[in-house]
């Protein structure tokens, strides 16, 4: 005989019967502690409307009852044993990333990577500088000279080149952010 939880009943039920829920959780193990608790506890109070449901006699009977808290303890606590045997076959199951593969393969990006992300940043930075700062940006970066020897090219003196600089630290401020990390 299915039945349903009428609306109007749902807060004296499970006043009356969640204590089931938590004894089926004591009894398999799944203490307060443990990360997954309050799923634990939604599927075993979603287990007890079922068995409320699916329960051959009147639950609220008196006499029934009883019989009713060990049907739905039995339901709650093989569906809490069986969501555990999953939980643990798919953790048996994965294994560890390989130690040689660790070396060939790291989580940290390559050098190729971060010089492509900081090009892709270098690229957004010019359209915001005057030709000369970007050339003083291109040769500082890109071909890594030094002030004096931008300053030759450039035939400018070298505390133009300052000037250039702080300009451009001024201008490109905000990519700091990105540098940074």
């Amino acid at each position: 005989m299915l039945r349903k939880l009428a609306v109007e009943k749902e807060a004296a039920f499970f006043e009356r019967h969640s204590g089931i829920v938590f004894g089926a959780l004591k009894k398999e193990g799944v203490l307060r502690s443990y990360p997954d608790y309050d799923d634990y506890v939604q599927q075993g109070l979603l287990k007890l409307v079922e068995a409320y449901e699916t329960f051959p006699q009147d639950p609220e009977d008196p006499d029934h009852m009883y019989p009713f808290g060990g049907f739905a303890f039995r339901k709650i606590q093989w569906h809490i044993r069986d969501i555990r045997k999953k939980q643990k076959r798919v953790t048996q199951n994965e294994s560890a990333w390989p130690e040689f593969m660790e070396e060939n393969y790291p989580d940290t990006p390559t050098q190729f990577e971060a010089d492509w992300l900081e090009m892709e940043l270098f690229k957004d930075m010019l359209p915001l500088l005057t030709a000369k700062e970007q050339g003083y940006l291109i040769d500082a970066v890109v071909h890594q000279l030094s002030v004096t020897e931008i300053a030759q090219k450039n035939q400018v003196s070298r505390k133009t080149i300052y000037q250039w600089k702080k300009n451009i630290h001024k201008k490109l401020e905000h990519f700091l952010v990105f540098l940074k990390e």
